[in-house]
């Protein structure tokens, strides 16, 4: 069974790759003169000294756009006959005059090809270019229709050098390049038919590429291929700052505002120019949270608005003056916002300014504060349906709005946890009701949205745009997802941005301008003492998963073989193991867990999966058992401490912070020294203001709560002996952390490891490290002492003669490395070397280049290898 649904996937993922080239992305765009000449493109027709030989006819066509940005000349198709004639289409720009295309033979003018009252240059336009020397003709169509015809002669026998762009050409060099995006180059040697053939539609990486058929190779230099444009954000701009400082969109302007102490500075989107407005007095940036919002005006236009629903009424609102650069009340607090990681709206049904959900002084809210814009204050809550909680995603339509998910717990109060949700509501924006639309049980995903979704229709239902990170992770990384409103169902778009999360001092939000056809992404983060940064992304729209691109041109009529070939073969493996599934029991391979989807793998781990289950001869551990999610009772310390009871319900909640590490240190302690931790030693950690009186009763108290939530649990004990308090497991309760290290040093002691402890090994690796969310001085060197011996072990066997073939597995196994240290250069270099040799050239590049960023973000310097220098350092 599991083999035919490896074959659905593959079907599904080729279905998938069809569909995107349905959307008519792809192309070849030029760098013209916004680059220097050395940086701008070229695509020359065939390459090397050799012509494309021809005898009585040559046809020329291609799909041409002109850019709307960029300077409106320069050469766009340059044709060098028998290397002594010249046949040019050439962009120019007259004063007064709309921009147009011309050709030019030698240094005859034969004038425009359209008129641009009846062709969009910024469209796509098939150009066909025709020579007939039997006729002594030349023609030139546009979408089919003959738009230009010339005489021309020239002798029998000819030679022809197609040039777009920039050429280096003996005679005929130039650097004049015209703005221009190029695909579905074909050249034809007989009337009707095509010889060779481009469609410049997927990226390469190699100067030479090779048409269609493999009869002819081209030469490109400096390409900006459209697809890479909607796979990978492009960083735009970094801006830095000397204070506490907050993004603020403004999509009516194309610009996002940052409001620091002293300034605003507007950033245009389009232009990516900045403009400073400095002001006076300073705001005590330090104490406020996000409440800056663009409110439209009646014959003002857009507004910019700092609401504070903490202050009197009357002094609740504040309008900044761009010519004045001034504020129309001063804004001024006298403590730290109760209302951080807020969300906030205009609703334009009763013109109001809205304020929901939030968190500040230990306390999670639902609260839904609004304000009109002559001042008018109406404090209330959400209905209980949804939880207090923060760090919610809101999305808005012109009647409601979308709350989806977040972080808090039923009673608002951090002390009893925090809860991870994958909810989603629907505030009427009429009269503020609200409908719970679906829930995701919580799980192990510690993943939440930025502050903004961009909702969007679609004939299946309404979908939203959104930004995902972890939240438990510093150096944390952006994914956009489509997130479909109807079900929850999530799917990965693009590459990932770096990140760098800590709570109320970072900000993230999403832009989306549909004249641009473009997502912007907006963070920021703090950086050394009080400065902060702030960087400005872009992609365009539609963004494409990164593992559906997977064809590369130059492979051609090859890959369509192998392809036939992987399906046939993949045809006689179901049947063939379906007819010895009669004779022989097999284990299920296991599917990938929510674990590691959360870690941005989701193309690496999902190829991994498909490519084991087909390797059935491949006896060296090619597969691994994926992290159990947390159903079995137990007290889980890995990647969070979580406590799940015998009725495989969560309890995490009913610990409270002191309660979580209090039996974190003394499972930790017994571990260690098989003793437990001292009275002395706990006083030290714990309680080390409190007299022995005091650290007495706390002590006891908490045992005592901790000792009747474990009665849940199992049978478990927290016992005291010669002064020293141990846990003990009778019942054989699951503590992850424990089996961790029983089969660290079990598996040291071996020269050939087993499958079976293998496969348990890779599942507890996978979950990372111990306790990230436990930030104390006393849990460091357990956490130092666990990832330092999870990655010196798992690096030997990364490395071990035993595995050494089983790309699969070292792939898996560099995944865990990577999960404690994330710049482990051996690692990453085994991960990209296994998925070349795997020919999963996507997930290899996308791999190194999620490694090069957060190498770039943590040491503050460019890696210093290329792709290929990288993986080929022995």
């Amino acid at each position: 069974m599991k083999y035919i649904r490896l074959l659905f996937y593959i079907l599904f993922i080729s279905k998938t790759i069809v569909t995107w080239g349905g959307e008519n992305i792809g192309g070849l765009s030029f760098r013209a003169y916004e680059y220097s000449k050395d940086e701008r493109t070229s695509f020359i027709i065939p390459s090397g000294n050799q012509g494309v030989r021809f005898k009585d006819y040559l046809s020329v066509s291609f799909d041409l756009k002109i850019r709307e940005k960029g300077e409106h000349f320069g050469y766009v198709c340059r044709m060098i006959v028998d290397n002594r004639n010249s046949l040019n289409l050439i962009l120019v720009n007259p004063v007064n005059e709309e921009p147009y295309l011309c050709l030019i033979k030698d240094q005859q003018y034969l004038g425009k090809i359209h008129s641009s009252a009846t062709i969009d240059i910024h469209e796509w336009n098939r150009i066909k270019i025709e020579l007939e020397y039997k006729n002594d003709t030349l023609y030139v169509r546009n979408n089919g229709s003959l738009i230009s015809k010339e005489k021309v002669t020239a002798p029998d026998n000819h030679s022809v050098k197609v040039c777009f762009g920039a050429n280096k050409l003996a005679s005929y060099t130039t650097s004049d390049v015209a703005p221009i995006i190029l695909k579905d180059v074909q050249i034809g040697l007989e009337p009707g038919s095509i010889k060779y053939e481009w469609s410049l539609e997927q990226a390469v990486s190699d100067t030479l590429l090779q048409d269609k058929f493999q009869q002819m190779t081209a030469f490109i230099s400096n390409p900006e291929w459209i697809i890479n444009s909607h796979m990978y954000w492009k960083h735009r701009k970094t801006l830095s700052f000397s204070s506490k400082t907050f993004p603020v969109p403004c999509e009516d302007q194309s610009a996002c505002y940052f409001i620091a102490k002293d300034r605003i500075v507007k950033y245009d989107l389009i232009r990516s120019t900045t403009k400073e407005y400095v002001f006076s007095p300073l705001i005590d940036v330090n104490r406020i949270t996000n409440q800056f919002l663009f409110v439209p005006l009646k014959d003002k236009g857009s507004q910019l608005v700092y609401y504070d629903f903490e202050k009197p009424d009357g002094e609740n609102l504040s309008f900044f003056n761009f010519q004045t650069k001034s504020w129309s009340t001063p804004i001024q607090r006298k403590r730290q916002s109760s209302y951080t990681q807020h969300n906030r709206f205009f609703n334009p049904k009763d013109s109001s300014i809205v304020q929901i959900l939030g968190y500040g002084f230990h306390l999670y809210t639902r609260e839904l504060n609004r304000i009109s814009l002559s001042g008018e204050v109406i404090k209330g809550e959400l209905p209980d349906v949804i939880t207090p909680r923060y760090l919610s995603a809101i999305g808005k339509t012109d009647s409601l709005i979308y709350i989806y998910g977040g972080l808090g717990n039923d009673l608002g109060k951090q002390e009893y946890g925090v809860v991870h949700y994958k909810d989603l509501y629907k505030l009427n924006l009429n009269d503020y009701s609200l409908v719970k639309k679906w829930a995701i049980p919580e799980n192990l995903c510690d993943e939440v949205a930025a502050s903004t979704l961009i909702v969007d229709e679609v004939e299946k239902g309404e979908h939203a745009k959104g930004l995902f990170f972890s939240s438990g992770r510093f150096l944390s990384s952006l994914v956009l997802k489509d997130l479909n409103l109807e079900n929850g169902q999530e799917t990965v778009l693009g590459d990932t941005i770096p990140y760098t999360f800590l709570d109320v001092n970072s900000h993230a939000d999403l832009i989306y301008l549909a004249s641009e056809k473009c997502y912007y992404a907006v963070t920021v983060h703090q950086v050394e003492g009080n400065n902060y940064e702030a960087n400005i992304y872009s992609i365009a729209s539609p963004v494409l998963p990164i593992q559906n691109i997977t064809v590369q041109e130059n492979r051609g009529t090859w890959w369509k073989l192998l392809f036939v070939c992987i399906c046939v073969a993949g045809l006689g493996g179901i049947w063939w193991r379906l007819k010895n599934s009669r004779k022989h029991d097999k284990k299920e391979a296991i599917s990938i867990s929510q674990q590691d989807i959360c870690e941005k793998e989701e193309g690496v781990v999902s190829d991994i999966n498909s490519e084991k289950e087909i390797q059935e001869n491949d006896h060296l551990y090619s597969s691994f058992e994926a992290p159990v999610l947390n159903t079995t009772p137990g007290i889980y310390m890995l990647n969070g401490f979580q406590v799940i009871n015998r009725d495989l319900k969560d309890i995490t909640g009913k610990f409270t912070p002191i309660m979580r590490q209090l039996l974190s240190v003394i499972i930790l302690y017994s571990n260690q020294n098989n003793k437990g931790i001292s009275n002395i030693k706990l006083k030290e950690l714990l309680w080390y203001d409190k007299s022995e009186e005091s650290f007495s009763n706390n002590r006891s108290v908490n045992i005592r709560k901790i000792r009747l939530l474990l009665e849940e649990v199992g049978d478990t004990e927290i016992s005291s002996a010669n002064g020293y308090w141990y846990f003990l497991n009778k019942g054989h309760v699951y503590n992850d952390y424990t089996i961790a290290n029983q089969l660290m040093q079990k598996i040291a002691l071996l020269d050939v490891v087993h499958k079976e402890d293998l496969e348990k090994l890779l599942s507890l690796a996978s979950f990372g490290q111990l306790l990230p969310n436990m930030q104390f001085d006393w849990v460091d060197s357990f956490k130092a002492d666990y990832s330092d011996s999870m990655i010196d072990l798992l690096s030997r066997l990364r490395d071990s003669k035993q595995f050494v073939g089983n790309d699969n597995l070292r792939i898996q196994i560099s995944n865990c490395i990577l999960r404690f240290d994330s710049l482990d250069e051996e690692s990453v270099r085994v991960k990209c070397r296994a998925l070349v040799d795997l020919k999963r050239m996507g997930m290899a590049y996308t791999a190194f280049d999620q490694f090069t960023k957060e190498y770039k973000l943590i040491l503050n310097e460019d890696f210093k290898y290329s792709f290929e220098q990288f993986i080929s350092e022995v």
